[in-house]
């Protein structure tokens, strides 16, 4: 790979990946946002989520339920693990969940190698596009959501493309990038996840000003869980990864190009004949497993659908491993790691 002078995903990528990506990009832009010019949709985007906060007034405690139990159902792995949700609508007021301890100083933090940031910047890139994928969701719980408003589903729809389809417009990120940098937040929601030593169980916490977002969130923490697993044993060099890299200024392009990346993961698993659900996000894991000269080939070649026939084996291998200890476990045979 490349020498890479910052962790910028042209850096990481060959220019035929890029070129591909921004393909995507601009073809999503005009499935999500239509004709509309920016103004135009950051306009009716707050039109429209006026109306929602409006509609949802009175049901926050239901729908907090629901956005939970719906991130449940379609990813099983939560069930299956144990992981707790402890999800909230709220006012725009109400966010900042505060960040654990034991963080470093810039003084303190030690040398991170480049690639280990680019695999940091790539998964926190899947992270979010999972997080854009799942937040769509909430059309298993349709018929719920219309005895509250019929009006609901149509208006959920229609804030998420919004919302997330500027993120393929390039003025909208250098805006975003602006108002950032005047220290301007432009928050609909927020997660962390965390680990309760003594429940022994993940948590994940999470905050948005409306359903959809708080899907989009949930689902954001599940991914934080799952993205543990690119870390390495030593603690304080992860921390220094994540200080290096997980910036808001770098949020804009991971919503971006990161649901491209998912879905050239997820594919995989889709493509497989496998029909357990849990084996995807534990098939993300064994991924984010691969050392740091390993990964990042296999992830471009993903998105490039050129993956070699080694790759190919891996990942075959990976998820049938995956599936038969999970059939162990289900059946209460031991030898399950």
């Amino acid at each position: 790979m490349r020498n890479l002078l910052e962790v910028e995903y042209d850096k990481i990528f060959s220019p035929k990946t890029m070129a591909g990506l921004k393909g995507k990009t601009a073809a999503s832009l005009k499935q999500m946002v239509g004709n509309k010019s920016l103004m135009q949709t950051l306009m009716k985007s707050q039109e429209v989520l006026d109306e929602i906060v409006d509609a949802e007034e009175g049901y926050r405690d239901e729908l907090e339920m629901v956005a939970a139990q719906m991130v449940t159902d379609a990813y099983p792995i939560i069930g299956y693990a144990n992981i707790k949700i402890d999800a909230k609508i709220v006012g725009m007021g109400d966010m900042n969940i505060q960040p654990g301890d034991g963080e470093l100083s810039i003084d303190e933090m030690p040398e991170t190698e480049e690639t280990e940031k680019a695999k940091r910047r790539i998964i926190n890139g899947i992270t979010q596009g999972a997080s854009i994928r799942g937040a769509f969701g909430f059309m298993l719980f349709k018929e719920y959501l219309d005895a509250i408003n019929p009006a609901l589903v149509e208006k959920y729809n229609e804030i998420l493309k919004m919302v997330f389809g500027i993120y393929d417009d390039e003025n909208a990120i250098a805006m975003m990038l602006a108002a950032l940098a005047q220290g301007q937040k432009m928050q609909g929601g927020e997660s962390e996840m965390e680990y309760d030593e003594e429940n022994e169980q993940f948590v994940i916490k999470a905050k948005a000003i409306c359903f959809p977002m708080l899907v989009h969130e949930i689902v954001k923490g599940l991914y934080e869980i799952v993205g543990t697993e690119g870390f390495g044993a030593d603690k304080e060099k992860n921390q220094a990864i994540i200080g290096a890299v997980d910036k808001l200024s770098n949020e804009p392009k991971d919503l971006q190009l990161g649901k491209f990346i998912y879905d050239a993961v997820s594919k995989i698993y889709n493509e497989s004949n496998i029909d357990d659900a849990r084996v995807r996000e534990l098939f993300f894991a064994e991924v984010y497993k691969l050392n740091d000269m390993e990964f990042i080939p296999f992830i471009e070649n993903a998105i490039n659908d050129e993956l070699t026939n080694s790759q190919k084996q891996f990942a075959s291998n990976t998820m049938k491993d995956i599936e038969r200890d999970l059939k162990k476990d289900d059946t209460g045979l031991s030898g399950l790691d």
